[in-house]
């Protein structure tokens, strides 16, 4: 029996850091809304039997018109914050065995890490995409005064997207005692399962500020010149 997978997208944010009123998932990243770039690799990597879209209920309408006619995408409601959006999706999911979950301001987002993800969560039930960090990483305990400066080797940057055995997932989120979770692993991981690795990529950007949004055109604009 095929295995069936779902994909969330999350893009129910304000982006309140990029200080615009306009959603960062909405801005343009050349020709294209930058959801909409990120869409469109779910889309044609044929990998799932249904795309969720998380949207803030201000841009529903908005996005219903903007995005292809296709019977795979659903569009919902998101909550006030990433973790209930998180679980509005996942409640949306139908019959899934597996769930893929990305931020849909990661536009660039490959092929190649969405099979590594649904390759891995066969055996491991877990998901992370990670990269190593090519920076110090510094803890402080008050964020004034340095406490440690632990091996970087030892860390990795998370990325998305994250995917999991749909039970598990879902009941993670169920019996977690957290409200604000800003990533859905770390749910998994208090739960008491492990989380395999896979590896990410340096242009698997998450879109937050201006600056993001000037580095995200300039690797669009490398890619198209690849393409051409």
């Amino acid at each position: 029996m095929a295995l069936r997978c779902s994909a969330i997208l999350l893009m129910a944010g304000i982006g309140s850091r990029l200080g615009s009123p306009t959603p960062k998932q909405f801005h343009l990243l050349g020709s294209k809304k930058i959801y909409l770039h990120t869409l469109e690799t779910f889309l044609t990597s044929n990998l799932f039997d249904e795309i969720i879209l998380v949207c803030h209920p201000d841009w529903i309408n908005e996005v219903k018109n903007e995005i292809p006619q296709d019977a795979k995408i659903v569009i919902i409601a998101g909550g006030p914050t990433r973790q209930s959006s998180s679980l509005l999706g996942l409640q949306a999911c139908k019959k899934a065995d597996f769930v893929m979950i990305h931020d849909a301001v990661r536009p660039f987002v490959s092929h190649a890490i969405l099979e590594r993800n649904l390759t891995a969560v066969q055996n491991h039930l877990a998901v992370d995409t990670c990269i190593p960090s090519a920076d110090t990483i510094v803890y402080s305990e008050n964020g004034q005064l340095i406490t440690s400066i632990p091996s970087r080797k030892n860390y990795q940057r998370g990325q998305t997207p994250q995917t999991f055995a749909y039970q598990l997932i879902l009941e993670a989120h169920q019996k977690t005692k957290t409200i604000q979770s800003t990533d859905d692993c770390s749910l998994v991981l208090e739960l008491g399962y492990p989380v395999a690795i896979v590896p990410g990529s340096e242009d698997n950007i998450k879109i937050t500020t201006e600056l993001d949004i000037e580095i995200a055109e300039w690797i669009l604009s490398g890619k198209t010149n690849q393409v051409s």
